[in-house]
């Protein structure tokens, strides 16, 4: 929370004061206003219905209205006085609304003058005006929440002055006006502003001036006093437009139709040529610094200012993608020098404009970006010495102009399918609003993106802008004339003169008017696109938006499609070795399956009832459940327990769990010297490994090689320390010779195609998941990626065997088992993944049986030792497979297993490794040393 605070402090001690800077920097210039008396029916309708409140509240407090007057200045686009008086107090008030070029919006200021005999005046102002009075005014010029709080503040100035008086109207707006002209030639001599050549009634402020202007300004934004507002918390709302309110027209006073035209025109205009505001001008920087941020999270985090710069580099040439059609095609309010993120591509108007010449000036900002960055993709597969940074820059190039293909508004996708298809079809923009919106919250939920949702969100408020865009549409098409009129003046006349013979003058004032009228006039001023443009059109945009979305999806799921493949072709091998493995032809009573089903229940279960965690690590499970299914494990027939396995009636798991419960009861005893015990149970397990062969997995067949490997460990011990009787050792001989067996080919063969077959269905499971979490700097990916589509598609049209298919046919032909021959005898296919399944695999056979010879080895000198007193006095055997057996006397009796087969051949054969992949690792060597009687003693075992 502290770090929280901590940069929410930066935030505004930083991001603040340069917001209030930019905002001043667009407030440069100010303006000389001249006042011109009016007559109160030249106010347009909606301007009085807005100021009356105003005026009311001013009566309570004794003022009455005596003039009124237009403000004529280049900084407003319409502006309004009124000048009341309190003849009580002598006071003058001045009440102004203005709209400013700038687009800041409009605002009502309320000023109070109190005129004294020495010339002085007393004013009160509710907003900062000027830092330069003139040398006669005693102001105060601060923020005001209410009327009434203003009216006190000046009355509490005024209230012992014995000296005022109160001048006739006109010497007062004289006054107001040499008022003017002080603040005007102040801001001029002080230095802080300095006229314009193109106009000297506007000036503009000097940039070494800018910081003494930012520390008032945030002073006011956070009293609340800068922002312009239209409303005072004792100001009544204004009353709505009546709906049959309209202009008076003809009469004394009154307008001709013509004139009350002409007049609309002339507001609507003003309206038209406000500018931008500031507010616009930092939600445009916002924008761009989010976008910025947006890629350096995305692609750039190690190269954040390389990132940045590519991006606004970006940016400005798809701005000047349309910039330069506009030019070319005459279009009107764009600047002669493009300037990128100042909106000026925004303003330009050419509302006649053919649909082709639409179609470009849309197409002309994200399609040249598309197909450079594209090209130089393509470039740097061929010359793989092109540098990063520009991979780097074709890649967001093709992202960035992707994204302002998506046929959603505003992006530019959108704006064409508008053009071509909705503007004719409007009924089907809410239809497609929906299902857009419904697809990307569908998208949203499966990948839980909170900000598709948000656009989701986004996208379906704008079917409520889509009904208006049908309402205006259909009232465009009701009109005889529309699509024939190419000048936007006479347009504009005849949709004022037919709302004004319709009764409808009240709209004129409304809220947003003059954007609902600029709608209608882009309608009716509207080119349909004919057959060719549309099919013309469409074609570009869905082959430009389907360009990236080939290359990502090729990218996404090529590799994905080739493992697909071979799986496809390795299923065939299973099937050909699962019809030579033995079938489980036995079946279980309905007493036997009842018990071993609740036996698998259980053993499915924790102590506490909820499900066992962990039951692909047998072991983990086993040393939580020994002691609960320990006694009841005991009683299990292991000949039923491997047939339920086989059959399904048990789950796969189950079965190695209790094996585990059998080796960690056996391991228990041993390490409590429960001798008898200890010989029982390690019978049982030699017994109980004889009965569930055949292994039905790869992965069964590794859990069970260890267990075995576990007992004969303990065996080897209880004969190395001589707890064990002739008896005994006979038995435990029997059982390993029993298991010393060569292994079945027809088994052994399909557990090494199936696994490699699990184990390249894994692969492709996590091929797919990789590309579903792909980089998003995807390009950086798409060479490998494209030459592994290359390699997989190859592989998938070569006739060559894989190589553990070649391996188990080979063990069927010549029934050895573990074997890997020199040559194999066919071509064959083999991966670096392949390769080290089979050496694990046949390593795990050699391994398995070397133990099992050491351990007979061990017990029959321990039989030796107790018929003759003593070890002979040498002993040395050859193990097939490459490996030696040696009795060692030195250093205390043990048996040594020397692995010899690097002396003997190459452990790894050609086949195996080819030149094109790295040499697989093979594995240490399997030398073991088993202690014998009289050796040093070894380590207790663990109760654990």
């Amino acid at each position: 929370m502290t770090f929280g605070l901590v940069l929410l402090a930066l935030v505004f001690a930083t991001g603040l004061p340069l917001i209030c800077a930019f905002i001043a920097l667009m407030n440069v210039r100010r303006y000389r206003v001249k006042a011109h008396p009016c007559e109160a029916h030249v106010i347009p309708t909606d301007v009085k219905r807005r100021m009356a409140p105003w005026l009311n509240r001013l009566g309570h407090f004794g003022f009455r209205q005596v003039q009124i007057a237009r403000l004529e200045s280049a900084g407003f686009a319409e502006a309004h006085r009124w000048i009341l008086v309190n003849d009580e107090e002598k006071t003058y008030a001045t009440l102004e609304r203005t709209v400013p070029v700038s687009g800041a919006g409009p605002r009502v200021s309320l000023s109070l003058f109190t005129p004294l005999r020495d010339g002085t005046l007393i004013v009160t102002l509710d907003r900062r005006l000027t830092r330069h009075p003139p040398s006669w005014w005693r102001d105060v010029q601060r923020y005001f929440g209410t009327v009434t709080s203003q009216w006190k503040h000046h009355y509490a100035r005024i209230r012992g002055e014995q000296e005022r008086i109160l001048p006739a109207t006109e010497k007062f707006t004289e006054m107001l006006a040499a008022d003017e002209e002080a603040r005007h030639a102040a801001l001029v001599a002080g230095g802080e502003f300095t006229p314009t050549r193109q106009d000297p009634d506007v000036l503009r402020l000097r940039l070494a001036c800018l910081p003494s202007r930012v520390l008032p300004m945030l002073g006011d934004f956070f009293r609340g006093g800068y922002l312009g507002s239209t409303s005072r918390r004792d100001v009544a709302a204004p009353a709505k437009a009546k709906t049959d309110e309209s202009e008076r027209i003809g009469g004394a006073i009154g307008l001709s139709l013509n004139q009350a035209v002409e007049q609309d025109l002339t507001r609507y205009r003003a309206l038209q040529a406000v500018g931008s505001s500031p507010l616009d001008h930092v939600r445009r920087l916002v924008l761009l610094a989010g976008t910025i941020a947006f890629f350096i999270f995305l692609f750039g985090q190690d190269q954040p200012l390389q990132t940045a710069l590519t991006v606004v580099v970006l940016s400005a040439l798809h701005e000047a993608g349309h910039w330069l059609p506009m030019r070319l095609f005459g279009y009107r309010g764009i600047p002669p020098l493009f300037i990128p993120f100042t909106g000026a591509t925004e303003r330009g108007r050419k509302l006649h404009a053919p649909a082709w010449q639409q179609l470009v000036v849309a197409l002309g900002g994200p399609l040249p970006g598309l197909i450079a960055g594209l090209a130089m993709l393509a470039h740097g597969y061929f010359r793989p010495d092109t540098p990063l940074w520009l991979l780097d820059a074709a890649g967001m190039a093709v992202a960035l102009n992707a994204l302002h293909l998506l046929p959603v508004l505003p992006m530019d996708g959108g704006k064409i399918i508008d053009l071509l298809v909705f503007r004719d079809l409007p009924l089907l923009r809410p239809f497609f609003t929906v299902t857009a919106s419904i697809s990307a919250f569908a998208a949203a939920m499966v990948l839980k993106s909170r900000v598709l949702k948000h656009i989701a969100m986004a996208m379906l408020g704008g079917v409520i802008w889509d009904v208006r865009t049908i309402q205006v549409v259909r009232g465009a098409r009701k009109l005889p004339w529309a699509g024939e009129v190419n000048d936007e003046g006479e347009a504009l006349r005849r949709i004022f003169r037919g709302l004004r013979q319709e009764g409808h003058g009240s709209f004129i004032g409304s809220d947003g008017w003059h954007k609902k009228i600029e709608a209608l006039l882009m309608e009716v001023m509207r080119k349909r696109p004919n057959l060719a443009t549309r099919f013309a059109g469409g074609g570009l945009l869905l082959t430009a938006g389907a360009m990236p979305s080939l290359l990502f999806v090729g990218v996404l799921l090529g590799p994905v499609l080739g493992d697909a493949g071979r799986m496809v072709r390795t299923v065939e091998h299973v099937s050909e070795f699962r019809k030579i493995y033995p079938r489980e032809n036995r079946t279980l009573s309905a007493e036997d399956r009842l018990t071993l089903t609740e036996l698998a229940a259980d053993t499915e279960k924790a102590p506490d009832g909820t499900p066992t965690p962990n039951l692909d690590r047998p072991r983990d499970v086993a040393v939580a459940l020994a002691s609960v299914l320990g006694p009841r494990v005991d009683k299990v027939d292991w000949q039923k327990a491997t047939i339920a396995s086989r059959t399904n009636v048990i789950s796969a798991h189950v079965l190695p769990i209790w094996v585990e419960v059998q080796v960690r009861q056996l391991e228990l005893s041993a390490a409590d010297n429960r001798g008898p015990e200890t010989v029982r149970r390690a019978e049982v397990l030699l017994h109980l490994f004889s009965e569930i062969e055949p292994a039905t997995s790869y992965e069964r067949r590794e859990a069970f090689t260890q267990a075995e490997l576990r007992v004969l460990s303990i065996v080897e011990r209880e004969a190395g320390a001589g707890r064990l009787d002739g008896m005994s050792l006979g038995r435990l001989d029997e059982r390993i010779s029993e298991r010393n067996v060569a292994p079945v080919p027809e088994v052994e063969g399909l557990l090494l195609v199936a696994a490699w077959a699990e184990r390249s269905r894994l692969s492709a499971i996590s091929d797919a998941a990789a590309q579903a979490s792909l980089d998003p700097r995807f390009w950086r990916d798409l060479y490998p990626r494209i030459r592994t589509v290359r390699r997989l598609l190859a592989e998938q049209n070569s006739t060559l065997v894989p190589a553990s298919v070649a391996l188990a046919r080979h063990w069927n032909n010549t029934r050895r088992v573990g074997e890997l021959p020199p040559q194999i005898g066919m071509p064959v296919a083999v991966s670096a993944g392949e390769a080290s399944l089979i050496l694990d695999f046949c390593e795990q056979h050699r391994r398995l049986t070397w133990r099992r010879l050491s351990t007979l080895s061990a017990l029959r000198l321990e039989g030796h030792r107790q018929k003759k007193g003593s070890l002979p006095p040498m002993w040395k055997h050859t193990v097939p497979g490459g490996a030696i057996i040696e009795l060692h006397k030195d250093s205390g009796p043990y048996l040594r297993l020397t692995d010899r087969r690097d002396q003997i051949t190459r452990r790894i054969p050609t086949w195996l490794a080819p030149a094109t992949l790295p040499v697989p690792p093979s594995g240490p060597s399997l030398d073991y040393d088993c202690p014998l009687y009289g050796a040093p003693a070894l380590p207790e075992l663990s109760h654990n």
